[in-house]
Parts: structure tokens; sequence; C-alpha cells
């Protein structure tokens, strides 16, 4: 998996020699680190669950639990991290590479908010909410095993990405949209709940949609039901060495 890692960054524009090596290294001595703190001893490159990456990426954050070891040698192992969480989205696809990654963009979805600049492409936002589900949706995880729950398949359509609760098991659709959401959107999303809801009976099915703007027939479209939210995502900017 490491190997696969430094493939994946060096495709994203990382020196070979520089930060590629550097972050995928990384990797293996925050495992020691995690292992000493937790107690558990923990492989990251061996863990299988997206909802464990992404709570990892979480604990070395700067609101996490160790996030001073995560900030140490000018922030490398919390950018180390990070980017393997969004790789592990993926990581069976490392030759697509979408002409609008941007190494040196971190994504945070706040609401409300005015979005500052919007995704070129939807599957770049889905990459990076799914590298940040335990943050952006701390109650959720990705429907079932091996992401499942990513471009979910059902009546020959598919979901951008499918949430279960923690606890009751219920479940999220997330409707992505990289610019404006219109009122279309809302058909989209509840034609999807309506779709699960038949598959899954005894859930309760509710959606979210993400958007970098959202048009005001969309807002009273979803005024006409409390299952169906509207978030807006906002970008800020960091810095990494490349």
């Amino acid at each position: 998996m490491e190997d696969k890692f430094k493939q994946w960054l060096v495709n994203r524009g990382y020196s070979e020699t520089g930060a590629a090596n550097s972050y995928s290294r990384a990797i293996s001595i925050m495992s020691e680190h995690y292992s000493k703190e937790t107690g558990i001893p923990t492989d990251i490159y061996a863990i299988t669950d997206q909802a464990k990456i992404s709570q990892i990426a979480h604990d070395y954050s700067q609101a996490g639990k160790f996030s001073v070891f995560g900030y140490e040698q000018h922030g490398r192992f919390r950018a180390a991290i990070s980017r393997y969480s969004e790789f592990f989205v993926h990581k069976n696809d490392i030759s697509d590479v979408s002409e609008s990654s941007d190494t040196d963009k971190e994504v945070s979805l706040i609401v409300p908010s005015i979005a500052q600049t919007n995704f070129a492409y939807e599957r770049d936002l889905q990459t990076t909410l799914c590298a940040q589900i335990s943050e952006l949706f701390p109650e959720y995880k990705i429907f079932g095993d091996f992401n499942l729950g990513v471009e979910y398949s059902i009546g020959g359509k598919r979901i951008d990405v499918l949430l279960e609760h923690l606890e009751t098991n219920n479940l999220l659709v997330v409707e992505l949209k990289s610019g404006m959401a219109d009122y279309k959107v809302f058909g989209q999303i509840a034609m999807y709940m309506g779709l699960l809801q038949k598959q899954f009976s005894d859930k309760e099915i509710n959606g979210v949609i993400v958007a970098g703007s959202i048009d005001e027939g969309l807002r009273f479209a979803c005024e006409t039901t409390n299952r169906i939210s509207l978030k807006i995502y906002r970008m800020s900017i960091e810095l990494e060495d490349a």
C-alpha cells in the first residue's frame, strides 16, 4: 500500500524524492506513534476501513488529540495522513488524475457560509468529503464495506455518497454539486431517497445536498420537507512542500 500511496502522490505532482517519499514514509512513523499512544498495535497501511482512516486523520489534525505530533516537522505528519485519507477513497484507481487536482488546497465544509471557490470536478469534491467523514459527518460512516457507499448503485442510478448512522443505522444520501445546485437537484435526491426507502424499508432515509452555492428555487423546494438539508462548502488554502 505504501508504494501505491507514493505513486498516487507522484501522479498528483509531488516530487518522487521529496514530499511523495517523505509522506509515504511518514505513515509508518505515525503507525508507531499511534500504537504507542493508544496501546493498540496499529499499522495504518493495513487498515481497510475508510471511517478508521478518516478518524485517525482527524486525531492528527489541528483539532485532534494528537495535533502536537501532527504538526511536527512543519506539519509533515498532519499533511501525510490527510493526503493518505484522500488516497484511500480511490486507492484502487491511482491512475485517475483529475485536471483540477491541486496539492495546495485542503477543503473544509462549513455551514452556513458563502463559497469562495468551487471545485472544477465533483469527483474531487467527493474524494475530499469522503476523506473527512469523521469531521464533517461525525455521527456517520460510509455505508457498507470497502467504500460501497461511494457512488452507490441502485435502480440503475448512482448516489454520490451514501452514509450510515453509527448508532441507528439510518441512511443519509449525500448529493454533490461542484458549482451551483438548482431546484432540479431536489427531484434527483428525492428519487434516490425513494429508491432506498423501497430497498431498506426498515430504515429512515434522509438527504443532504452539498454544493458551491444554492439556487433560490432549491431553497424553496427544500422548505417543503425536513428530510433534505442544504450545505455549502468552503475551501481554505494551505501550502505544503512539493
